[in-house]
């Protein structure tokens, strides 16, 4: 008989919510079932209760997981104001994790999770849902299988709306820079640089994000990863040339047709691919777009059952979030059952950390290579 599993919800109403769905991302899952949740705003606990139809209820999350002892616990909210104390009550308790992102930007922080993790012997899995896509699954096997040739360099970018820059260096960049990471494996090198306005960011203009997510500076980031092989990897984002795209009238037509830049770009020895929204990928025949050759062209990778229903018409997939999350859901249960790492583990979630904090570290180095790991494990706008 298969082991069921018991699964508690930590949410923060107001502070973060439940981040991209993480609340629902077992519901409906085989061998999982929904047992408790946990919020501190008594409003919000009275919905997610209603919604998750559960009636264990608790106003303390520690409380929550000293009472029902749950395997495994989605730790919902965005805001990472309580990241640190949430995973280490959660590892303490003996329970796995499904964790939204981002996990955090700081080292000294992380490393404290990832004690606290070996040390209970559980595991941790982030809620990268592009991961999950069976386009973006399909692609990651076939180069690795070495179909498109040798992997060149990488290049992703965010959406670039009011958040572009540091903010979305973390927020947007951690989905990337997973994929980044599952395609070429650990950065070994960073160098980047910031700009505030157009000149080079200082310790001053340290602040906030438009939701607590750590200390971050600057509306526009430049990075360059180095990875094995001489593989390369870029994020670039500048705030606020995002363009405001709305539903247009019947008959009406807006300028640009698009809205958001938001992509990750692999160049490989006979193929580029694009990662666009919501977890598709095309190949181009050509290590670089060539406009000038007409006969070559965009091909989408099409996966039957994803985009098609059984009709074989088009299957919108606007649940997309919500099946990306039942799919790691369904891999951090296989994890823990095969003694593997989940698709995207703490292991990747202390890499990317390395990533973001290295951007600043090397920025205040005036650009100089910063290995990974890191030696400095304070984040350089945490300094005095």
């Amino acid at each position: 008989m298969k082991k069921i599993y018991r699964v508690a919800v930590i949410g923060s109403t107001g502070k973060g919510d439940y981040g991209h769905g993480l609340d629902t991302a077992f519901i409906g899952v085989e061998r999982a079932e929904v047992v408790a949740v946990a919020d501190d705003n008594p409003a919000g606990l009275e919905r997610s209760g209603n919604k998750l139809n559960v009636a264990k209820r608790y106003a303390d999350y520690r409380q929550m997981l000293e009472g029902e002892r749950p395997d495994i616990v989605c730790v919902g909210p965005r805001w990472v104001t309580q990241r640190v104390a949430m995973l280490q009550a959660a590892a303490v308790a003996g329970c796995h994790v499904y964790c939204e992102k981002p996990m955090l930007g700081d080292l000294a922080a992380i490393d404290q999770i990832q004690s606290a993790f070996v040390n209970s012997k559980t595991k941790l899995a982030m809620a990268h849902q592009w991961r999950a896509m069976p386009p973006v699954q399909k692609v990651l096997a076939q180069i690795r299988a070495g179909v498109y040739g040798r992997v060149l360099r990488m290049r992703a970018r965010p959406k670039d709306d009011a958040r572009g820059g540091s903010e979305e260096l973390l927020v947007h960049g951690t989905h990337w820079f997973d994929l980044m990471l599952a395609i070429a494996g650990p950065a070994r090198w960073v160098s980047g640089h910031l700009a505030v306005q157009g000149r080079d960011v200082e310790r001053a203009d340290v602040r906030e994000g438009s939701e607590p997510i750590g200390p971050i500076a600057g509306d526009s980031v430049v990075a360059v990863f180095g990875f094995d092989e001489g593989v390369r990897g870029y994020f670039d984002s500048t705030a606020n040339i995002a363009p405001n795209v709305r539903r247009p009238k019947p008959g009406e037509i807006t300028s640009p047709p698009w809205d958001s830049v938001y992509s990750l770009t692999v160049e490989c020895e006979r193929a580029t691919l694009a990662w666009r929204q919501p977890g598709d990928v095309y190949v181009y025949p050509a290590p670089g777009v060539l406009p000038d050759i007409e006969a070559l062209k965009w091909e989408k990778t099409w996966i039957e059952d994803w985009h098609f229903t059984p009709e074989h018409l088009p299957r919108p997939r606007k649940d997309w979030l919500h099946l990306g999350n039942q799919t790691l859901a369904r891999d951090l249960m296989d994890a823990i059952e095969q003694n593997r790492e989940p698709l995207s583990p703490l292991r990747q979630a202390v890499l990317i950390a390395e990533m973001v904090q290295g951007v600043y570290a090397s920025h205040f180095a005036n650009g100089r290579r910063v290995a990974i790991p890191q030696v400095e494990r304070v984040h350089p706008l945490g300094k005095k």
